[in-house]
Formats: C-alpha cells, structure tokens, sequence
C-alpha cells in the first residue's frame, strides 16, 4: 500500500497469468475474491465505482448504466448473455445475499471493502500466486482488459481510440501510457543500448 498522499502504482497482468490468477483463487474457493477481479477485469471501471455496484446491478440485466465517481461521465457496459450467467453462478456460488447489499461485502461489517485492504489482498495473492507482474493493485484489473483488448485487436490504432474513448482519457499519449506502450519502448531502448556494446563472451 502506498504512503498516504501517494498514488499506488499499478501494471496490467498478460492475459495467461490473469487466468492463472482467477483460477488459483477458485481452486482454492475464494470465491468472492474471483468474483470481484472478473467483475473489475469484464467492466475495466474503477475501484471506487466497483465497490458501489450492488447484486441489483448486475443480476438479469444485459446492459450496466453507471456514472463514474472520477469523471461524472456516465457509462454504458454491455453484459453479454454467458456473463449474465456467469453472474447467477455466482451469486448463488455465495449463498444467494440480498440483492440490495454491495456484491463484494465484508461479512463481519455487512458493508463494501476498502480500497486499502484490497490492495494489502492483492499484494499478497500476488506472492501467493508466483504471478508475473510488478506492482500489483486495484488498478491492474482495469488495465488487464485494456492491454488485452489492445493486443486482441493486433494493437490496431482503432483499438487505441476504442480504449481511449472507453476508458475516458483525454487523449491518445495518455491510453498509450496507460497500457504500457511507453515503458515498452524504453526497454526496448535500454536492451538495444546493451546489447549494441554488450561483451558476447559474457551474454553467450
């Protein structure tokens, strides 16, 4: 968790370990905590707009009108007719709670977990886990959809206005960064300086 005032840093999972990841934690039935990652991955909202999403929401609707706490911008997520089902898994996977109760509720307080608490989780599932992935929090589920969906579309600059206008950024060099395409290519940078003088008696 980052110091108070500071921002906590995030990157995104390649789309194999985020499975991996989910599997792991239904092999080990926590369910509520696969539940909120796949929620936060299908609807790349933020946390604090993922937190405030009840069973109401998200039970036998097909689409999720939510206006986000960040940008008052308002949002309209299709739920696909299998994610419709995968929700009713859930729910009753979770003992069928009332409708009406956030559907990631601690159940010792009966309300929504905190931010910073998901955080500490995360960092923990991430060493539990072995996943492949630096800084791991809140904000890596989010960015897990939008590089997937970059690298599913062949990384086409009609994805890039796609996430930047789903994503609500004010331009492109901003997704760009988001998704990790500039800290590519500065390594990209530093590995074509290396091995430009690298000692091949060493490195072979």
């Amino acid at each position: 968790m980052g110091m108070k005032g500071q921002k906590t840093t995030s990157d995104y999972l390649p789309i194999a370990e985020f499975i991996r990841f989910l599997e792991g934690l239904h092999n080990d039935k926590l369910y509520s905590w696969e539940f909120y990652c796949r929620i936060s991955f299908y609807t790349a909202l933020r946390v604090s707009d993922v937190l405030t999403l009840k069973w109401s929401d998200l039970l036998n609707h097909k689409e999720l009108m939510k206006v986000e706490q960040k940008t008052t911008k308002g949002r309209r997520i299709k739920l696909e007719t299998g994610l419709t089902k995968e929700i009713a898994f859930f729910y009753q996977l979770l003992g069928s709670p009332d409708i009406n109760q956030p559907f990631f509720l601690n159940p010792r307080t009966g309300k929504a977990y905190g931010k910073d608490y998901i955080n500490r989780k995360l960092k923990y599932f991430r060493v539990k886990y072995r996943l492949n992935v630096g800084a791991f929090s809140t904000h890596s589920l989010r960015k897990t959809f939008a590089r997937y969906y970059f690298e599913s579309q062949d990384c086409s600059t009609e994805a890039m206005l796609t996430l930047k206008g789903l994503l609500n950024h004010a331009d492109l060099s901003t997704t760009s960064r988001y998704i990790g395409l500039k800290q590519d290519k500065e390594d990209e940078a530093y590995y074509s300086a290396f091995h430009a003088v690298s000692l091949n008696g060493i490195n072979n």
